[in-house]
């Protein structure tokens, strides 16, 4: 403004001195005057203007940046809430999983009215779930653990494996639900469903304590174990090999309530991994019943001729494609005057023929121990604790592919201590089974078992289970 009230003025005076004394000089300085005045102006107009644009133009590039470091912190803090929400994506489906169910099983507990079945005095419920797709290892654990509890637990089993209906048969308490692979559906859909049959089970049930056999304890049941309010116990069998994936026995609290790790004959508690020593320990455990069936009823009861003598043949858990199977049977039969018997797998829908007698399978196998002169078994925590609590001489073949349980050390530790022999060459089994052919060799080992005197934990794993339930609302345990 100023400048142009400058180039106003000069112009104004030009033109006055112009007309009040006209001459061709003062004419040509008048216009020359208003020429640089008009261009003064113009220059300072153009100065102005660009200053006014520049001004502009960095207002809107320091809007610009002010944006992107607004978009940058806003996709940063995006991206940290996103990370952190995975970190939550599995809870959260879990969550969901319980859906309606977990509705369901609220008003029912409020809807159901008390059960005399659990009032003062009666054995607490106890709902014992099981890994155990392809496998007996751990249902059989969990019947070992009702059977010599007796009236002191009431027990279901809730399992994975495919063997259930054959212990049901026993007249067990067992209810089977579909592994991951059986299923064949997604792992998240696979959790949902059996997250949901948990709720259903125990909203049917009622149990007091949760008690799961396994390797891996499920997140179902964690979740669900915390949603209803029970204590759920981890029964962990030890003797893991070498490079297992340890993270949860490391972090146990996080999963479950308790620990009870059944004995080994392999393992002692001082010399077993630091993660495995925080938790509660008992003697080996096996379904071994307390007295034996005599050897005649036995015989009768699988349908054997009781002027012949027997060797049972049953590899599996790794070792039992057939192959070993066929080479024991044939090795105890050119042994001498011993019957191999070969026990039909519930497990498989066929198996392969062998010159060899047939039965079916009988549960739990184990109560007809007195019928063998020995047995040739994989070197699974079952085949030998039943044998050690038995008094049963075994030849064992331990299997390598087996994911957690060590057969190898288990196999070679009978072997050390002379509960029986180890071998892992089918070569060799001809000779192993030769030695064992002979009546003194038997007896040897029979004897060392004996003196050996293995307990059964099986007992003393129920009653942790009621004493961990003593202090709980309404148990009143005699």
């Amino acid at each position: 403004m100023t400048a142009a009230l400058v180039v106003v003025s000069a112009a104004t005076l030009t033109l006055s001195l112009v007309a009040t004394r006209p001459s061709a000089w003062l004419v040509f300085a008048g216009v020359l005057g208003v020429l640089l005045s008009v261009g003064l102006l113009v220059a300072v107009v153009v100065s102005w203007a660009t200053a006014r644009t520049e001004a502009r133009l960095r207002r809107r590039v320091d809007q610009l940046e002010a944006a992107v470091q607004d978009t940058r912190g806003k996709a940063s803090r995006h991206e940290w809430l996103q990370e952190k929400a995975l970190e939550r994506i599995e809870w959260t489906s879990r969550e969901s999983a319980t859906g309606v169910s977990q509705m369901v099983w609220a008003a029912s507990r409020q809807d159901l009215p008390a059960d005399a079945a659990q009032t003062a005095g009666a054995a607490p419920r106890v709902l014992f779930v099981t890994s155990n797709g392809g496998g007996m290892g751990h249902i059989a654990r969990c019947a070992a653990v009702l059977r010599h509890a007796g009236p002191m637990l009431d027990g279901r089993i809730l399992t994975l494996s495919t063997a259930a209906s054959t212990v049901a048969a026993a007249g067990y308490d067992v209810t089977y639900f579909p592994s991951h692979t059986t299923a064949g559906v997604s792992h998240d859909r696979w959790r949902r469903q059996f997250t949901r049959r948990l709720l259903d089970e125990v909203a049917a049930y009622r149990p007091e304590s949760i008690v799961f056999d396994g390797t891996w304890v499920y997140p179902s049941l964690t979740d669900v174990a915390d949603l209803v309010g029970l204590p759920l116990v981890w029964l962990r069998r030890g003797l893991w090999r070498e490079g297992t994936d340890l993270t949860q026995v490391k972090n146990w609290r996080d999963h479950v309530t308790s620990v009870i790790v059944p004995g080994d004959l392999a393992e002692k508690r001082q010399d077993a991994p630091e993660v495995f020593q925080d938790a509660t320990w008992v003697d080996p455990v096996s379904l071994a019943p307390t007295p034996l069936i005599p050897r005649e009823k036995a015989l009768a009861l699988l349908g054997l001729d009781p002027e012949r003598q027997y060797a049972l043949v049953q590899l599996s858990g790794g070792n039992g494609d057939g192959s070993a199977t066929a080479a024991a049977v044939e090795a105890v039969r050119d042994a001498g005057d011993i019957v191999p018997v070969v026990v039909r797998s519930p497990l498989l829908s066929s198996a392969a023929t062998h010159d060899a007698v047939t039965i079916d399978a009988h549960f739990p196998l184990v109560d007809m121990a007195a019928a063998w002169e020995f047995t040739v078994t994989g070197a699974g925590y079952n085949s030998v604790h039943e044998n050690l609590h038995t008094g049963v001489p075994g030849i064992y073949l331990p299997s390598r592919s087996t994911i957690t349980d060590d057969q190898v050390r288990r196999a070679e530790k009978v072997d050390e201590l002379g509960l029986g022999v180890c071998t892992d060459d089918s070569d060799e089994l001809g000779d192993v089974v030769r030695r064992f052919n002979s009546s003194a060799m038997r007896d040897q080992i029979s004897g060392r078992i004996e003196e050996f005197a293995l307990i059964n934990g099986a007992e003393k794993i129920g009653d942790r289970i009621r004493s961990a339930l003593a202090g709980r609302p309404g148990a009143d345990r005699a």
